[in-house]
């Protein structure tokens, strides 16, 4: 008995279509097998826990570069960025606010799972180096002409942030972004958390006055390219 030849070709279009939908989704066409390469700018902010920041949210930006197998589902990112944010306390003559800058530069895991065509889900975790700075300025040229002296009691009034100083600290990151490959072009909406790995201590003239916790919601949208 013949069988239809229809239902036959239908049959085979099902199992070649299901055979592909369970393939991985590539960030690029090309087939070749080789490990995929890109870079990303995010750009976001940090919406801090602890009360010692003046500033509810921070600013922050990173760059990185990134390595994916050539199925685009596992990768590699490694970084540099800046988080910048107001460091509220107090010395001998009242209030200060004092902008802290951050520099945190590592590496992650990285894991995409694909929604659809041109929609994935991916997930990082990593952890960060910060080495951390006060934003502190000189003016050499009003010191020459007012006959001012570093280290007297009307610069420590005037240029508190001088004489204060934050030891780096190190961050475990994790993220999810909503990203969608416009190839090569991939554009990105995301959150996460950063935590302390250990709180920074804060020294003014030599003497310990506090901690400060890096701690918070991170926000940002990425833009980057993978070829």
């Amino acid at each position: 008995m013949k069988r239809p030849l229809l239902p036959c070709l239908l049959l085979a279009a099902a199992c070649v279509f299901g055979a592909r939908a369970q393939e991985p989704q590539r960030f690029s066409a090309d087939g070749s097998g080789r490990p995929l390469l890109g870079f990303d700018i995010r750009l976001g902010g940090v919406a801090f826990e602890e009360d010692c920041w003046d500033d509810d949210v921070g600013g922050a930006v990173d760059f990185g570069l990134q390595v994916w197998e050539p199925s685009g589902i596992f990768g590699l990112w490694a970084g540099i960025g800046v988080q910048t944010a107001s460091y509220a306390w107090e010395d001998d003559w009242g209030e200060v606010e004092s902008d802290v800058v951050a520099v945190p530069f590592g590496a992650s895991l990285l894991a995409r799972l694909p929604l659809g065509d041109v929609v994935s889900l991916r997930g990082e975790i990593g952890a960060r180096y910060v080495s951390m700075d006060i934003d502190d300025w000189d003016d050499d040229d009003y010191y020459d002409r007012h006959r001012r002296h570093r280290h007297s009691e009307w610069d420590r009034y005037r240029h508190p942030d001088r004489y204060l100083d934050v030891d780096d600290t190190s961050l475990a990151v994790v993220s999810l972004q909503l990203e969608f490959d416009l190839d090569p072009a991939v554009l990105a909406i995301g959150g996460g958390y950063q935590f302390d790995l250990q709180k920074p201590d804060v020294e003014y003239l030599d003497r310990p006055i506090g901690e400060v916790d890096l701690s918070g919601a991170l926000f940002f949208i990425d833009v980057g390219l993978v070829f």
